[in-house]
């Protein structure tokens, strides 16, 4: 692949990552000290909410708080994907409010978590569109959101496959953090053989979606990925960070200049796995 003749910060302690990403699309980013203990309180503490409150902080018509199983697909299967789920989106704060589940300390290390997450994405980007020479600002404060998948042992089936078959997230960049290996990336497009990937516990991977592919004129490629189904019966537990940019902005692609409608595909995308709409 070429890329632009950029004048990327080669100081950067990211500059590894961002060629990484533009390269092969994905990463294995290390995970500041601070991030690490927000994220291992949540995926260690996530499983003690009661029933009653997980029924009360539940938002399915804005894809929000806790969410059954069978509520998300992979939008090229249909096959559900067999976990629970909890959404937290930095925007839906004040919906939360009055909730008894938003006085709860896991509440808070969720909220801390996706501060975290958002930072790391954040600077991703930024440095992502340093590197294409591109001075516009993409701002993923309010339109991204971070998700939980809790792979209970009994809803592993035995004729799947996969917890979550292949896909691809449909946004900018993924950041992903798992409890135990399972995942699986196929570097060479949905046909390609799979790959597991192993992650350290100070760890996390970043993947590409089909927004950033959008966004730059097709020279970095979505990275499709998915869960494996276990051979043993046994839990595991995720922590997402899907960055999507400001949706009431408007953009050009980032090599072309092109307008591109980043709503509408975003939206679309995000509709195609069972999820309400973003605009």
């Amino acid at each position: 692949m070429e890329v632009p003749n950029s004048s990327f910060n080669t100081n950067s302690p990211l500059r590894e990552s961002i060629s990484s990403i533009v390269m092969k699309g994905y990463a294995i980013l290390k995970i500041p000290v601070h991030a690490q203990t927000a994220m291992w309180k949540v995926l260690d503490n996530i499983d003690s909410v009661s029933p009653d409150l997980r029924r009360d902080f539940s938002f399915p018509e804005v894809t929000d708080g806790f969410l059954s199983v069978g509520g998300e697909y992979a939008k090229y299967t249909s096959s559900i994907d067999l976990c629970d789920r909890f959404c937290f989106w930095h925007k839906n704060r004040e919906m939360h409010q009055g909730k008894e589940f938003a006085n709860d300390e896991i509440y808070r290390a969720i909220k801390t978590c996706e501060m975290e997450m958002h930072t790391m994405a954040q600077q991703l980007i930024s440095e992502l569109w340093d590197f294409f020479n591109s001075p516009d600002p993409v701002n993923i404060r309010d339109s991204s959101y971070l998700q939980l998948c809790m792979y209970a042992s009994q809803y592993q089936a035995n004729d799947r496959g996969y917890l979550q078959d292949r896909h691809e997230d449909g946004h900018l960049i993924t950041l992903i953090k798992p409890t135990r290996d399972g995942l699986v990336i196929f570097p060479g497009g949905p046909e390609d053989c799979e790959v597991p990937v192993f992650l350290r516990d100070d760890e996390l991977l970043v993947i590409t979606g089909s927004l950033l592919t959008a966004m730059s004129d097709g020279r970095i490629p979505p990275m499709y990925h998915a869960v494996k189904n276990p051979f043993v019966q046994m839990e595991r537990k995720s922590v997402v960070y899907f960055a999507i940019p400001d949706l009431s902005q408007t953009y050009t692609t980032l090599l072309a200049k092109n307008p591109i409608n980043v709503g509408e595909l975003a939206d679309e995308s995000h509709r195609a796995f069972g999820n309400t709409a973003l605009i």
